[in-house]
């Protein structure tokens, strides 16, 4: 597994869990700091255990995983980061089809500058998550609109790409954050805070992924909720088959995923010419958080 601090993964993890027990099976789980290296590392570990199968949730790409398996023999699934290229069975969220019913529940509301914000392009998932959104603004003709930025691996990061999007002349209607919650959505949350904007009435949020807190903070936040009762239980029926020898070519599943909208998507301001500018708050907040990140690159 590579992140501890993901909910998904620690909500997937439960739900495999469950299904593992029940078969008379224990789980040993390994964590990869986010680290293709620490993550061979630890597959060379698990397979030190004498595992009978073995699940993986790639940091990035299969190659190294693969290559630590194959002489092992090992019965494998992998899961999130992946697509129908990796030579073992996959199970992951429909990611592109995802982003796509996001964009266009945006594009519906009238929203035309739809920012979609991303941790990196390099991750099989991120990478489709993006796609979806080019789809859909694409099939709207909105192609001079679009917009991806990506906001690095930390909230703090996210925070201050995000904040320099609405201190723009013409700042988004409407984000839609594509990464990990905790990245992505809560450094937009603190920008949109830091720029006195008002979260729906001044702009619009989306985001990939859902959270408990999600549906108690005001406004209530718009998400993608990942099936993570599906995926769990799809990895395990896949892995439990090669357990049982029941061979046969690689599996690719993708499972829909399902728009949840709350608060704090709605209908795109009415912003005049001289309201474009980016308020003195917004500049104020940049301007304090340059400071900050100079000051610790001094440090």
């Amino acid at each position: 597994m590579p992140d501890l601090a993901n909910l998904f993964f620690i909500e997937l993890l439960c739900v495999v869990e469950d299904h593992v027990l029940a078969s008379g099976y224990r789980v040993l789980l390994a964590y990869a700091q986010k680290k293709p290296e620490r993550e061979a590392e630890r597959i060379r570990f698990v397979l030190s255990r004498q595992v009978a199968g073995m699940i993986i949730i790639p940091c990035h790409g299969y190659e190294h995983a693969v290559e630590e398996l194959r002489a092992c023999d090992v019965p494998l699934v992998m899961a999130d980061c992946v697509d129908n290229s990796f030579p073992a069975d996959t199970v992951t969220t429909d990611s592109r089809r995802a982003t796509r019913d996001g964009t266009q529940h945006l594009i519906a509301l009238g929203h035309k500058r739809i920012t979609f914000i991303v941790n990196a392009l390099d991750l099989v998932n991120s990478r489709e998550r993006a796609d979806g959104y080019l789809d859909a603004m694409k099939r709207a003709g909105l192609t001079r609109h679009v917009r991806i930025v990506v906001c690095g691996m930390t909230d703090t990061e996210s925070h201050t790409a995000t904040l320099g999007l609405l201190a723009e002349r013409e700042r988004p209607t409407a984000l839609f954050t594509g990464a990990n919650v905790v990245v992505a959505t809560l450094g937009a949350l603190r920008a949109i805070r830091d720029a006195e904007l008002r979260l729906s009435d001044d702009i619009s949020l989306l985001s990939f992924d859902d959270a408990p807190w999600m549906s108690v903070l005001h406004p209530h936040i718009s998400s993608i909720h990942q099936p993570v009762e599906a995926v769990g239980r799809a990895i395990w029926q896949l892995l439990h088959k090669q357990l049982q020898g029941e061979a046969s070519e690689p599996v690719h599943l993708r499972i829909k995923a399902d728009l949840l909208v709350r608060e704090s998507t709605a209908p795109p301001p009415r912003i005049s010419s001289k309201e474009t500018s980016a308020p003195q708050s917004v500049r104020t907040a940049q301007s304090n958080t340059e400071r900050v990140e100079r000051k610790r690159q001094v440090l």
